[in-house]
Order: C-alpha cells, then structure tokens, then sequence
C-alpha cells in the first residue's frame, strides 16, 4: 500500500508550503499522477482526505489529472504511448510497459512516473491563528 506513503509525502508538502506562505486551511488540491506508478487515485484520494481532516483541512477536494505512460522503443524506434495491460492490474505483480506497434518490452521509459502537485488553494490564515 504505497498510497499511504506518497499520500503523506503529498500532504507535506502541501501544508508546509501552506504555512509558509501565511496560509491556513488547505481548500483543494490538484495533481498530476502518472500512470506508471500504478497507483489506485481511491486509495490515493482517501489517505489525503484522511491526512487532511486530522490536520484541520476538512472536507478537501482533490482533482487527480492521470498523465499517460509514454516510451521510446529500442527495438522499431516508435516514440508514443505505452502500451498497457487491460482491465485492472494486479498492483503485486511487476507491470512493464511495451511499444504499442511492435510489442517490445525493450523500452525507454519517458513519461507516467511523475507525481506533481499542479495547485493547492489555501484559505487565507484569520489573524492570530499564527499561520497555521
């Protein structure tokens, strides 16, 4: 369960950048999560709703933007989207990404491993409450 892990790392930053900007509640956030990570945007949602709530952030909207996974093949040379496996993914079993033409798992990967927080809206600290 990596979720709660880059969940924790996310709220971090998120509210740390909050607090140093004098800001107080955090009101939404907005990611980017790339496919490769293979990470479930539920369980993703949930640990930063949860993190939030403890931290005096509740009710926190969180929009996930899934970037696609993206290759150089080495073997045709095509340059594209990733393919993928269909229907759910089995999160315990080693995904590697092939070239949609000819099928290669000879890749180089270029895209969809990113994680980046795009925007955070932070409710304006009321006086005395010490940026918090």
């Amino acid at each position: 369960m990596h979720e709660y892990s880059i969940s924790s790392q996310i709220w971090a930053s998120v509210s740390r950048a909050a607090r140093e900007q004098g800001g107080g509640r955090v009101l939404s956030i907005v990611l980017e999560v790339g496919v490769l990570n293979l990470l479930e945007e539920e369980q993703l949602s949930f640990w930063i709703g949860m993190l939030a709530e403890r931290e005096g952030s509740p009710n926190l909207e969180l929009k996930v933007t899934t970037l696609p996974g993206r290759v150089r093949c080495r073997q045709c040379g095509e340059e594209g989207e990733a393919g993928m496996p269909e229907g759910e993914v089995d999160h315990l079993v080693p995904f590697i990404p092939s070239c949609k033409v000819c099928g290669s798992h000879d890749v180089i990967v270029s895209g969809g491993r990113e994680i980046r927080v795009v925007s955070a809206e932070v409710e304006k600290a009321e006086a005395g409450e010490g940026g918090a």
